[in-house]
């Protein structure tokens, strides 16, 4: 079933930032905070921003949302383009209510990544007059998630805090993992929400997504091992989500019998397309005069021809 979207304009916060467009711009990138995969621990950290003021001298690891200027361009419905997206949020982040940076593991990542400066959200919003109980809840942190298991400022625990209990009594949830196998993941919109909520467990969901388009019921020893190879290169879950239904959707079977019937030849495309994309980027260097220094092709750029040799180009 499609998905219906969905863009809101808040009051609150187009008096923030003078502009209904960057507003839906804004809230729409507050609405991604609770559905990243360390959401728990942005929290700490803007929790600690709180609690220390000015004073806070941490690094903002934590909350970063990866997001292309089309794909929010189609999420917020304005009906304007990319560029006048980055227009928007350029001036976001000018203001201060939004943090920008380029892809810190691989420089040939174009795509810019954002975080919310929520701390300075909700004072400015309090200084306008304006409630901030809605921007208050979105600092409880769940207890069984697996990013909140960390150890927490002693100021975290105080009676009284700027906000006058910003870290509410954590809600309890709970969630079970699911099975690998075609019982479990059958259903691609299941496949689509995890991609949403950015799984950190990328064997299961590479695993999940293989078992959904092949006819398999479950893996093999000889399919593990090679998911256990993508995984091993640390490339990002989306892209290698999106090579495997690539894969799947370029094959062309020569009889009603024929179909992919292991990973293995799953996995040889995945390598094939990062050593073209890898190409891809290094014929942008010589075109521009622009050289990536980056730890990802010092660490794998020489190995993807080799590893990709290693696995059966011919099993299926």
């Amino acid at each position: 079933m499609r998905k219906i979207k969905k863009a809101v304009i808040r009051e609150d916060l187009v008096e923030l930032t003078g502009s209904m467009e960057e507003a839906v711009i804004l809230g729409q990138l507050i609405y991604w905070i609770d559905r990243m995969r360390d959401a728990n621990l942005y929290k700490i950290e803007e929790r600690e921003r709180i609690d220390n003021d000015s004073a806070y001298k941490g690094s903002f690891k934590h909350g970063w949302i990866y997001k292309k200027a089309d794909e929010l361009a189609d999420e917020v419905m304005l009906g304007v383009s990319a560029n006048t997206i980055r227009k928007y949020l350029s001036k976001i982040v000018e203001k201060g209510y939004v943090k920008r940076q380029n892809n810190p593991r691989y420089k040939w990542d174009k795509t810019l990544q954002y975080r919310v400066n929520l701390v300075k959200v909700i004072l400015d919003l309090s200084n306008l007059g304006y409630p901030i109980n809605d921007y208050k809840l979105l600092l409880r942190i769940e207890e069984n998630d697996a990013s909140s298991k960390q150890t927490v400022s002693p100021n975290e625990e105080k009676d009284e805090s700027k906000f006058n209990d910003c870290a509410a009594i954590s809600e309890t949830t709970t969630e079970t993992t699911p099975k690998i196998n075609s019982e479990t993941s059958s259903s691609n919109e299941w496949i689509e929400d995890e991609i949403d909520n950015y799984d950190t467990n990328q064997f299961e969901l590479i695993s999940n997504t293989y078992l959904s388009l092949s006819k398999n019921k479950q893996l093999s020893p000889n399919d593990q091992k090679a998911i256990k190879a993508v995984v091993g290169e640390n490339w990002e879950t989306h892209r290698v989500i999106g090579w495997i239904k690539d894969c799947f959707n370029n094959f062309k079977s020569k009889h009603k019998l024929d179909n992919i019937r292991s990973f293995r030849y799953v996995a040889n495309f995945i390598f094939d397309q990062a050593y073209k994309n890898e190409q891809e980027v290094l014929e942008n260097e010589q075109a521009s005069g622009y050289i990536a220094q980056d730890e990802y092709f010092q660490r794998f750029g020489s190995s993807i021809i080799q590893d990709a040799g290693e696995i059966n180009e011919g099993d299926r």
